[in-house]
């Protein structure tokens, strides 16, 4: 398959993207205000334009970017079968090859990335609903919609003005892109599985181990049961008194 360009959040757009430098750079802005960025990376330092624009244009590449590959990424070592722990033996990354589509899953998402207009015939229920509006022009027109109307800067104030398909979209794109393998362009440096606190794909060494030493099985991290260590992310106590108080108020009860 073609080579996928880097992951991050240029100034100016990468070759061959779907978007202008300007916007780019509102795509940037616009994944800021989905996932702000503070101590931890925003949705734009998670690159969320870079697997936007990659899944927009996923039928420039033969296969398409639609399905990568497996079942390893290369990020987690084979077993020793010695010890059952981990050896010093990481299969390739498969994930970075693209699996060719079937038919109906060819023509299936060319609708919904391309819309009716991208489909040889149109779209199987055009006559009764009307064209499919594909995410290419939902995102392209969303985008370039904020760009009219801001000023100084593409915020939150802005956000809320946009087209309310593109902003349901345009949000649940950004979170895929900060929590996907990196493989579709996302996920920067898997900062976005350290944001959420999760370990990422753990085969073919598993969570779960054998301990050659006791004859059983051990996790590696806490997955059938709760992890006995501290909160990463405790609530402050003026979000506890909210919960609290809704909770009283649903008549609900307060452990």
């Amino acid at each position: 398959m073609s080579a996928l360009p880097g992951c991050g959040s240029p100034e100016k757009a990468p070759a061959g993207s779907i978007f202008t430098d300007e916007e780019w750079r509102a795509v940037n802005a616009l994944a800021d205000v989905v996932l702000p960025p503070d101590a931890t990376p925003g949705g734009s330092g998670l690159g969320a334009a870079t697997y936007i624009d990659l899944l927009l244009r996923a039928f420039d590449f033969d296969p398409p970017l639609i399905h990568a590959g497996g079942p390893f990424s290369g990020r987690q070592p084979f077993q020793d079968p010695a010890t059952g722990g981990a050896s010093q033996n990481f299969p390739p990354n498969d994930m970075k090859t693209f699996l060719p589509l079937s038919r109906v899953a060819d023509r299936a998402w060319r609708l919904r990335i391309l819309g009716s207009s991208g489909v040889q015939g149109g779209g199987p229920n055009d006559a009764l609903f009307g064209p499919v509006v594909g995410l290419r022009d939902i995102v392209k027109n969303g985008v370039d919609q904020a760009i009219a109307l801001a000023k100084d800067k593409i915020d939150l104030a802005i956000f809320s003005q946009l087209d309310p398909t593109f902003q349901k979209t345009f949000a649940a794109l950004v979170v895929e892109a900060a929590l996907a393998i990196p493989e579709y362009g996302g996920n920067t440096e898997l900062q976005g599985w350290a944001l959420v606190h999760w370990g990422g794909d753990s085969a073919p060494l598993g969570y779960t181990i054998w301990d050659t030493t006791t004859n059983a099985y051990v996790e590696r991290r806490p997955v059938s049961t709760a992890d006995p260590g501290p909160d990463l992310d405790p609530m402050d106590d003026d979000t506890i008194a909210q919960l609290t108080l809704y909770t009283h108020l649903l008549n609900g009860r307060v452990a």
